[in-house]
């Protein structure tokens, strides 16, 4: 009987120690203790879990962001590095076949200096109301066109090499998947499709639209253009209700005609209200009343918002931002460069300009 006794004492302290083994918590899961008294890493990864969740999302976009930025910046090294060894040996065969140095041919491509009258119209053209005297910034338009002229020759030298011996570029370009979700401008059967995201009120993108109707009338069954909104209203306080008008002008088939207005009304440094709206859709021949109902739902602030984010995605920062069949065409765009892109994506596609 005793024995007995003596056993079930040993059972009762083991479970017992079982229990409270059970019950108390392991040291590692301890964050603090408060009058002997644990506060566990459970309840603080709890208590911040809403912060945690946000500050990981953040690291996340960080990184998509810095992998999207390196993975852009490598390709333009190699692009840029491309473009320097087709330059130097198409310039080396050039000045062999001709019998001159390398640099006696560079010589003969020089940009000249600007003219007074050249001076003067880029200043008239660019200057606002606060701008200095032309004297004192002369020197300052001399140098920037100066440097623009440089560019332009070295470029129609580059060009030129490049037809005189044949090259045919093969290095596989960048290419992203950028949604055709827009208004379209241009054949709709088009092997090519130019995809620009833009803000009505900035100045680039006001600049690009010459350049850009000189490309489409160039290549009327080749190209197509597809415009998609990017306002950014912290540098353009007018954009996001431009976007809103000429998405309501969709609705009644007139976007381009606002599209041409609109740009045209910020060329002149407007102020878009609902007086210069109305002005502006009576021109474009849109419905009033319909105009003014679309603009009053906000129903266009969904589509706005999609492509914003879709620019946010391929990593823009910044307009006019073109692709042409998924290439992003990055840093300055001018007609040539443009065209030498339609070229050759014709070419790869093998298509030829008539």
């Amino acid at each position: 009987m005793r024995n007995r006794t003596v056993i079930s004492l040993f059972g009762i302290l083991a479970i017992s120690a079982s229990v409270a083994q059970a019950t108390t918590p392991n040291a590692a899961s301890i964050a603090a203790s408060i009058d002997g008294q644990p506060v566990l890493l459970q309840e603080v990864e709890q208590k911040a879990a809403g912060d945690l969740a946000k500050e990981d999302a953040s690291f996340k976009e960080t990184v998509r962001r810095a992998e999207l930025a390196h993975r852009v910046t490598v390709q333009a090294l190699r692009e840029a590095t491309l473009e320097g060894i087709i330059r130097e040996k198409t310039l080396a065969a050039e000045a062999a076949k001709l019998g001159k140095t390398p640099d006696a041919v560079l010589a003969e491509h020089t940009a000249t200096e600007p003219t007074d009258d050249e001076m003067m119209a880029y200043y008239k053209a660019n200057a606002t109301p606060s701008a200095p005297p032309f004297d004192q910034v002369k020197r300052v338009i001399r140098d920037r066109l100066l440097a623009d002229a440089r560019q332009k020759a070295d470029a129609e030298l580059a060009r030129d090499l490049r037809q005189r011996h044949a090259v045919e570029w093969l290095m596989p370009r960048e290419h992203v998947n950028v949604a055709s979700d827009g208004p379209v401008r241009g054949a709709d059967n088009a092997p090519i499709t130019l995809i620009e995201f833009a803000d009505f009120q900035c100045p680039y993108c006001n600049r690009l639209e010459s350049l850009l109707s000189a490309v489409l009338a160039r290549y009327p069954t080749q190209l197509k253009l597809v415009y998609r909104q990017l306002p950014i209203p912290q540098l353009h306080p007018h954009a996001q209700l431009a976007a809103q008008v000429s998405l309501c002008a969709t609705e009644q088939h007139k976007f381009w005609p606002i599209h041409d207005s609109l740009f045209a009304f910020f060329a002149d440094k407007g102020a878009l209200d609902g007086n210069t709206v109305a002005m502006l859709g009576e021109a474009a021949g849109l419905d009033p009343e319909a105009l003014g109902a679309c603009l009053q739902s906000g129903r266009v602030d969904a589509q706005i918002a999609r492509d914003v984010a879709a620019a946010d995605a391929l990593g823009v920062d910044g307009t006019p931002a073109l692709f042409l069949n998924g290439r992003p065409l990055r840093g300055g765009v001018s007609e040539q460069s443009l065209t030498d892109a339609i070229e050759e994506e014709l070419a790869r596609l093998g298509r030829s300009h008539p």
